[in-house]
């Protein structure tokens, strides 16, 4: 059994429409509430369905419905949240948030934000050593939405391939030079290969080829700022090698953070003023 608290924003729009056309077709209160049970497992009261049916109450109106529909600034949200993005939850407040380095990737996460209808800010966080970049929301519907197995989320980043593709470099991805082959490749980490699966299929989709490979083994040991950790998993990383799909890349996606994107123009021999 669920409740109204449980429903995703798009699920909630569809009931209150199921609920209304039941009235429509003559049902009575208690009857719909009888209907919705058994067909959607969903309990809500008379009360409830007698505002919504008499416009006495909409659900949306202590709520900000978001743009949760397939659209560029979407995909960009989504192929973060596969990077860097974290979501979170506590006394009723659900909240999406990116804390980077880099101020201009903040920005550029916080204007999709907007741009889906969520009240987004930017501000600045210093651990001490560095400052941080924070672009954060608060929106039960987006919580939930990214909630979803992933599946559901690739199937909406399908819509918008380079958008998800940059959202997820500019979380995960950089620039690399081997010296020792003088040879320049983008690459991008995860632990989850699936993700990494499905960036692949949305990079050949746009005509570039990549590479995935294993480059540390869990339980491997690595020094950060002077502590030693162990890897608690597989990290998996994809690579885009050959000099004609980096050009694809840097035409079709690219890095929205500068020092990055300068990097891959030096190696391209692009020149901008």
């Amino acid at each position: 059994m669920r409740r109204l608290k449980d429903l995703g924003q798009n699920e909630l729009e569809e009931l209150v429409n199921y609920v209304r056309e039941l009235r429509g077709s003559g049902k009575g209160y208690s009857e719909i509430t009888r209907i919705v049970f058994a067909e959607k497992g969903i309990k809500i009261s008379r009360a409830t369905v007698l505002r919504w049916c008499k416009g006495k109450h909409e659900p949306f109106n202590k709520i900000r419905p978001l743009e949760l529909r397939p659209s560029p600034a979407l995909s960009y949200i989504l192929g973060t949240y596969f990077g860097d993005a974290t979501t979170g939850s506590k006394n009723y407040k659900y909240r999406i948030r990116l804390k980077v380095v880099d101020r201009e990737f903040a920005e550029a996460f916080a204007r999709a934000l907007e741009d889906i209808g969520a009240n987004a800010r930017v501000y600045v966080e210093s651990d001490g050593r560095r400052d941080r970049f924070v672009a954060e929301a608060t929106s039960k519907f987006l919580y939930m939405f990214l909630k979803q197995p992933k599946e559901a989320l690739f199937e909406v980043a399908k819509e918008y391939p380079r958008e998800f593709l940059r959202g997820f470099f500019d979380s995960e991805g950089c620039f690399n030079f081997n010296k020792n082959e003088r040879q320049g490749f983008v690459s991008a980490s995860n632990y989850n290969r699936e993700v990494l699966t499905f960036c692949q299929k949305a990079l050949e989709s746009l005509g570039i080829s990549s590479k995935i490979v294993l480059t540390k083994r869990k339980g491997t040991t690595v020094k950060i700022w002077g502590k030693e950790y162990q890897y608690s998993s597989d990290l998996y990383e994809i690579r885009i090698y050959r000099k004609d799909d980096l050009s694809k890349f840097y035409r079709l996606i690219g890095f929205t953070i500068s020092r990055k994107q300068k990097l891959l123009e030096e190696y391209l021999g692009i020149h901008k003023k």
